[in-house]
Formats: structure tokens, sequence, C-alpha cells
């Protein structure tokens, strides 16, 4: 299974990404969570390939767009981000409660989303915050803007990819290439930097898993 992870800059236009969208073969890409320039999930439906499936998030924004898994063949909502800061007991239950409508099955695989600042009901050793349980296989954390603490952020991500994969990807606010934490994939705990590549106002990641 090919995913491919896809961080378009602020400035990039929705036809730009589109663009991207319809050229790409992965099995499973990830954009980022709402932005402005960010195209719908009927326009993604219309440009990309047959066995292609993607993550849009689009309606309103951030904490009131609609996440959606896009196929050819359908426009599946899930339930919206949960919380974005350091979640208490209800907030995870909530998570929990919404964590089956956002897992699919794709290929022999399946994905599970966690919107943006919910990666913050994990601690920094992957284990869910409070005492739950939040299985997953392949986890995508697509996320609004670039985010910081990457000095706990990225031994979080690395522990929760043990065995599995973890997908983070960002708008890039800051509209240049020199970011280092607006794509990154994780697999087995170990960061997947050798295929990184640059286009026109986008940075992507692109590996099999």
């Amino acid at each position: 299974m090919k995913v491919c992870a896809v961080s378009p800059w602020a400035t990039a236009s929705a036809n730009e990404i589109l663009s991207f969208l319809g050229g790409t073969t992965a099995d499973l890409v990830v954009l980022p969570g709402v932005c402005p320039n960010t195209p719908s999930p009927l326009e993604v439906q219309r440009v990309i390939r047959r066995n292609v499936a993607v993550f849009v998030e689009h309606g309103g924004s951030k904490g009131k767009a609609t996440p959606y898994l896009v196929t050819c063949e359908g426009v599946r909502p899930m339930p919206r981000g949960v919380f974005s800061k350091s979640p208490n007991a209800k907030c995870m239950n909530k998570l929990l409660a919404a964590w089956p409508n956002r897992t699919f099955s794709i290929r022999s695989r399946t994905v599970t989303f966690a919107i943006c600042g919910e990666i913050n009901g994990f601690n920094r050793d992957g284990h869910a915050k409070h005492g739950l349980v939040l299985p997953f296989d392949i986890l995508a954390n697509p996320a609004h803007t670039v985010m910081g603490r990457w000095q706990i952020l990225g031994p979080k991500l690395s522990a929760l990819s043990k065995g599995r994969v973890v997908i983070h990807v960002a708008n890039n606010n800051r509209n240049h290439d020199g970011l280092k934490t607006d794509v990154r994939i994780y697999i087995n705990g170990t960061l997947q930097d050798a295929k990184l590549q640059y286009g026109q106002k986008m940075k992507w990641c692109e590996c099999k898993i």
C-alpha cells in the first residue's frame, strides 16, 4: 500500500492542489486540516484516479469544518474534531465514541484519523490519556497549521508508530520550503525522510507501507 502526505503552502491555489491530486497514484493521500485554499470534497472526487482515497476537511473554519474520506465511489463524512488542547476525561470519551467513525479500510490496512490537536489525547509514550485505549493500524494526524513543541510531539509520534504507521501533515502557513515539521511519516518508530519531494508551493512525502 502506498501512502502520500501533502502539505500545500497557504498561498497555493485550490487548482494547484487539485492538479497534484489528479496525478497521484497513492492508495491514501492525506491533506492537512481545512485552509482557505482547500478544495471541496466534490472537486477532489472529480479529479482523483480510481482506487485513490483522499482525506480532506472542508466546509468552515477550524473546529467547524467536516472531515471526509473521498474516493471515486463516494464522499464519506466523519465526526468533526472534538478538542484541540490537552483533553479532560469527558473529551477523551467523546473521541473514543468518534473513533470507529474515523476508521476506514483501505486495501489490506485500516486508517484512523485524529484531527489536529486530538493528537494531544496521547501521552509522549504513545498511550492514550485517562486510561483509554484508542486502537489503530495507520494513524493520520492532519493539522491546520505547523505545530510546535516538537521535543514532545516528535517522540510521541515515534512511540505511536511502534509496530504501526503514523502520518502527520500540516498546512505550510509560513509559505517557504525550509520547514521540517510540515510533513512527517513514521513507520515502526522511524521517521521516513528519504522520499520528501517538493513541487510548486507544496511538499509531499510518499512511501510504501
